[in-house]
């Protein structure tokens, strides 16, 4: 290595040093389970979602709480101060097993293996494993949402 090069050499390193340590977009569709939908995470503050996401196309309170139910393009987000559940609805995206808004029932059970409950509601059947759910509408057998929280309360009904 010349003399000349070395400085060269010095910053493509810290370049990719500092590449290395920078934390991966989450603006990646991919629903992570217990964790987030996108860039949508559970835990983020409210004034946090809004600024990333911008204005809800609507607002609806939870009743008996001090909660709320934001409506976004392609997902919904239930938040009292922080964000504690989020709903895809939107077929881009899924989960890393492919399972998403649109899929075969039996496709999302076989990616996702046994759930730990399932519960169906008239026309609907939650899948539940814990930190992530889907529905399906029993009349087409496809998925039409997929949910995400800390730990789902499914089974506890």
């Amino acid at each position: 290595m010349t003399h000349s090069s070395v400085p060269a050499f010095i910053a493509a390193s810290l370049c990719l040093a500092s590449c290395a340590s920078t934390p991966a977009s989450l603006n990646d569709n991919m629903i992570i389970p217990g964790e987030r939908v996108g860039e949508v995470e559970i835990g983020m503050t409210l004034e946090e979602l809004i600024a990333m996401k911008g204005i809800p196309r609507k607002t609806v309170p939870i009743p008996y709480t001090e909660a709320t139910t934001y409506f976004f393009k392609g997902f919904t987000v239930a938040a009292d101060d922080e964000v504690y559940w989020i709903v895809a609805k939107d077929p881009a995206y899924r989960t890393l097993e492919g399972v998403a808004p649109g899929v075969e029932q039996i496709s999302a059970r076989a990616a996702l293996g046994k759930p730990d409950c399932v519960v169906t509601k008239g026309d609907m059947t939650v899948y539940d494993y814990g930190k992530v759910y889907f529905e399906v509408d029993n009349a087409t057998s496809l998925v039409t949402n997929v949910g995400v929280l800390k730990k789902t309360a499914t089974c506890n009904e």
